[in-house]
């Protein structure tokens, strides 16, 4: 490997939130370059996949789908519906409640519901079955065991 002079030269910490920060917004980037093609993002990409299997969702559910408060979920549906890609209706159950639905625009874009198995493909190429699998049972551990300390800290 080449070095240049704007790499710095002290090594790393060996900091996990370092790592998974680097390794979020490297598929993050990938992700988006890849969803250009389909004018999403992979925001609006997330949001849709909780449509495409259950449509007619409150901004609450979405916004517990993608793990955000209400506020931004419904910026983020403003957004969505501005670009045809939702919109918002009275449920007919309760008056009171606004449900997020798929437009036709939105529902021809369902075959990317299986999208990430091809980032999938980049990111885990080379690991086992069973690396995959251990992998996976730790990050979500390691999801579980930051939203409990958050928990504990808005607690405190």
């Amino acid at each position: 490997m080449t070095t240049t002079e704007d790499e710095p030269n002290v090594p790393y910490l060996p900091s996990v939130g370092r790592l998974l920060g680097f390794a979020s917004r490297a598929t993050t980037l990938l992700s988006e370059r890849r969803l250009a093609a389909h004018d999403l993002t992979i925001q609006q990409w997330i949001l849709l996949t909780a449509l495409w299997r259950n449509d007619g969702m409150t901004i609450s559910q979405l916004a517990a789908y993608y793990r955000v408060k209400d506020p931004t979920a419904s910026s983020l549906v403003d957004r969505m519906e501005a670009k045809g890609l939702v919109a918002r209706q009275r449920s007919t159950e309760d008056r009171r409640k606004v449900i997020v639905c798929l437009t036709d625009k939105s529902r021809a874009l369902s075959h990317l519901i299986g999208f990430y198995e091809q980032i999938n493909d980049v990111l885990l190429a080379g690991f086992s079955d069973d690396e995959i699998a251990a992998f996976v049972s730790m990050i979500d551990r390691l999801i579980k065991n930051t939203e409990a300390e958050l928990d504990n800290d808005r607690g405190s």
